[in-house]
């Protein structure tokens, strides 16, 4: 656990010396406020609008960035030859997948976490108070879990793609997943990533997302997260480096 948590510190520390995060964080932000701040000729139908603006920003920012940490973490320390020394130590390479899965997975929802305060300030300046606090808190949690499903597919995906067709790929796959939905060939086989997608109900005030779904939209996201984790690490370890 201790070496999982090492190589999870490291991820982190990449984005600390990126600037790409912080451009983005600025740009959102920026948007965000300006947007609170105009009126729009007070058009009551606006503040739906600004509502489901923000939040498909928010959500949108922090999947790129879960994609694009986790897609280059593995190609990256194996083109560097970095990964000799990590691996030198006394790393398992199960330790060295769920260490870069866990720091990709952190900055995300990191990420996601400030997005999602610069969305609420960002209503609060407009007084719109409509949505119920419990709403947010579950958009949050279900986009947490929806984070890690992603990061953790990057992740396996990493071992056989170059960084660039990965996150191209799965980031066609998050927008085909939550856009077209049950008009996707195979939709019966595939992951149900709209699922996770509430900014509806956030949107328009709907009522809560019950308990009961709750738990089962955690769990289903949970086996495939470890059924991605487990693929990686079951096909790292019998790689030649």
């Amino acid at each position: 656990m201790r070496n999982i948590f090492i190589i999870a510190k490291g991820v982190i520390r990449e984005l600390l010396r990126r600037k790409d995060f912080y451009l983005i964080f600025t740009l959102l932000a920026v948007i965000m406020l300006y947007s609170s701040a105009a009126t729009f000729g007070g058009e009551s139908g606006f503040y739906r609008y600004f509502k489901e603006l923000g939040i498909s920003l928010a959500y949108l920012f922090s999947v790129i960035i879960a994609v694009t940490f986790a897609a280059r973490q593995i190609p990256q320390e194996t083109e560097e030859k970095t990964i000799y020394p990590i691996l030198a130590h006394p790393v398992s390479r199960a330790e060295f997948i769920i260490g870069k899965f866990t720091g990709a997975f952190l900055i995300s929802v990191i990420s996601f976490s400030l997005f999602y305060v610069a969305f609420i300030i960002a209503l609060a300046i407009r007084k719109d108070f409509t949505t119920p606090w419990p709403l947010f808190v579950e958009g949050y949690f279900l986009h947490v879990m929806l984070l890690a499903f992603f990061t953790a597919l990057t992740v396996c995906l990493s071992l056989f793609l170059s960084a660039s067709a990965n996150t191209g790929i799965v980031l066609i796959l998050y927008f085909a997943f939550n856009w077209f939905g049950a008009n996707m060939p195979g939709y019966i086989y595939l992951p149900h990533t709209e699922l996770f997608d509430i900014k509806e109900r956030i949107v328009h005030s709907w009522d809560l997302v019950p308990f009961w779904v709750m738990s089962f939209l955690a769990a289903y996201a949970f086996l495939y997260t470890a059924f991605f984790l487990a693929l990686a690490c079951l096909t790292f370890r019998k790689r030649d480096l």
